[in-house]
């Protein structure tokens, strides 16, 4: 821990800001329902790239932070990073400073950003971190920098950061401006430490020369360009936030973030060597562990549990008033990830934090959301909306259910719905052999021209959608979980997580007891589904500095 977090703690959960006060903050888009030290610095500090590392059993994670009430490049990527800690996943401590910061001269390879990297501990036992400088001035120039501390807990860093020493012309191979993220370990069978950089090669289809460049040292001090690439798919522009992990089964995941390709998101492929070839897994996720908008995540080992790893993603804002999505936003909760018996990458809620937030929640109108629900309807579509007060549109929730019989062609979620009956659809569909397509929909898929013309409906047309997020070959045997955090959606069934940040409703301001937003609800498309075990639950209110104390409890 840092001398600064020592003197100045600034400890909380998933829910609470335990600091003593709140300054005054400027409105951005879509802010977190409450402040919370974990999801992101303050509501005009955006959260992004993770960068975790495990020492001691003590999760740092450190990870980008936009400068305040700032939207677009170059002001918004004009990035520093911060980090917080856990021992539990629960409790967390952020730093009262941020760890790097952007140079402080124009003419510093970091001026304009410190950006993504990782942090390791070198051979000395001392914490390292390597990182992205970006400086305008040099055209966008992308410089891999290190600094030290004199610690292996990271108490202090260097300023400034100094370029890594690169040898041969092994860089010539790639283009100058994008060489960022390095991603360094240490490979004990070839005895020498490895870097991972995202890159574009020199020549080639211009929309498709991003790869993955590997550099190789003895001591992290000299780099040698590998000859090829480590990773060169031929179908992305640029990867990002690289990483390479091996698991107890053997076998090596290379896992990265793409923002223009085929199933853009954070995906993984994996290889039986650290070499290659990567291969695309055959399990019905296409590589995905997400989607689009669940973004620049990496991950550490478990503490006390080699199996597996914990894994921290981003959600970005929206910006309502420019219908655009934001570099960075709210952190997700942190998810499990583990191979299952075929090697194929899982993801789950981490079973201590599923824990806690039931004993810190309880149930939401217990006397109107049934522990069960019969839907029923042959040849159209049928929905339930659970009577759940008006404190369901304010406070966090958490949903379980089980399907114990499906006879339908779908069935699922539907989340904000308004008095037409739009709503975005967490949709569940059979597909034999007791298994799933799933799928997370947007709420009103755009009309052709010609029929926005006739009717005179111009839906908005964005980049997502209307099929947001898709998983395959998904068993629901162990149940689904939900969680809405604001507009939030993070959703985990089968080793499979779909998240998207949902837009504000037109009416939400409006909305009251009445029905006339409804938070979320059942559906089922011709035939039944029983669903059983079902628990909605509430956060519950704590302290004087929760905003929702003055809204009360309205159950």
């Amino acid at each position: 821990m840092s001398r600064l977090a020592q003197q100045h703690p600034a400890i909380g959960d998933f829910y609470h800001d335990n600091t003593p006060s709140i300054r005054p903050i400027q409105s951005i888009p879509t802010p977190p329902p409450d402040a919370c030290p974990y999801r992101r610095p303050a509501s005009d500090e955006a959260a992004a790239d993770a960068i975790p590392i495990l020492v001691d059993n003590t999760y740092h994670l450190f990870h980008l932070i936009t400068p305040p009430a700032t939207k677009h490049h170059p002001e918004r990527l004009r990035s520093s990073w911060s980090r917080i800690r856990s021992t539990n996943l629960i409790e967390w401590t952020r730093d009262i400073k941020p760890v790097l910061t952007p140079g402080d001269n124009a003419t510093d390879p970091d001026a304009d950003g410190a950006w993504t990297g990782t942090a390791l501990l070198g051979p000395d036992g001392n914490m390292n971190i390597f990182y992205t400088g970006y400086n305008l001035s040099q055209g966008g120039r992308q410089v891999i920098l290190r600094t030290k501390a004199g610690d292996r807990y990271g108490s202090e860093f260097e300023k400034p950061g100094r370029p890594i020493t690169i040898e041969g012309d092994g860089l010539a191979k790639f283009e100058d401006i994008d060489f960022r993220d390095p991603f360094v370990f240490y490979n004990a069978a070839e005895s020498r430490y490895w870097m991972l950089v995202a890159t574009r090669l020199a020549s080639g289809p211009h929309w498709s020369r991003g790869c993955i460049a590997l550099l190789t040292s003895p001591c992290l001090e000299v780099w040698t360009v590998a000859p090829e690439p480590l990773y060169a798919p031929n179908d992305m522009f640029c990867p990002e936030c690289p990483e390479l992990f091996t698991l107890p089964n053997g076998r090596w995941y290379l896992v990265y973030s793409r923002f223009h390709a085929p199933n853009a998101g954070t995906v993984y492929r994996v290889a039986d060597n650290p070499r290659g070839p990567f291969r695309v897994p055959r399990d019905g996720s296409h590589g995905r562990l997400d989607g689009r908008r669940w973004y620049g995540a990496k991950s550490c080992p478990k503490a006390g549990d080699p199996r597996k790893r914990i894994c921290f993603g981003w959600l970005g804002d929206y910006a309502e008033d420019e219908n655009k999505w934001l570099w960075g936003g709210d952190l997700g909760i942190p998810r499990e990830m583990y191979a299952d018996n075929n090697g194929n990458l899982r993801i789950e809620v981490d079973r201590g934090l599923r824990d806690y937030l039931w004993q810190s929640s309880k149930t939401v109108c217990p006397g109107s959301a049934a522990p069960s629900l019969y839907l029923c309807s042959l040849g159209s579509t049928a929905t339930h909306f659970p009577e759940l007060g008006p404190i369901a549109l304010r406070r966090d929730l958490f949903i379980d259910f089980t399907v114990a019989a499906c006879d339908a062609h779908s069935f699922g979620v539907i989340f904000q719905t308004d008095q037409s009956g739009k709503g975005h659809r967490l949709q569940f569909s059979p597909t034999g052999n007791g298994l799933f397509s799933v799928v997370l929909w947007t709420d009103s898929p755009p009309f052709d021209d010609f029929w926005a013309d006739q009717y005179r409906l111009h839906l908005p047309r964005p980049i997502d959608g209307p099929e947001l997020v898709r998983h395959d070959n998904v068993s629901l045997v162990e149940g689904v979980f939900l969680f809405l955090r604001g507009q939030i959606v993070e959703a985990f069934c089968g080793g499979r997580s779909l998240s998207f940040r949902l837009p504000p409703p037109s009416s939400w301001a409006n909305a009251s007891s009445n029905g006339e937003i409804r938070r979320f609800g059942w559906f089922v498309e011709d035939g039944m589904v029983d669903i059983i075990n079902i628990s909605v639950r509430h956060r519950i209110t704590e302290g004087a500095l929760d905003v929702e104390d003055a809204i009360g409890d309205h159950e």
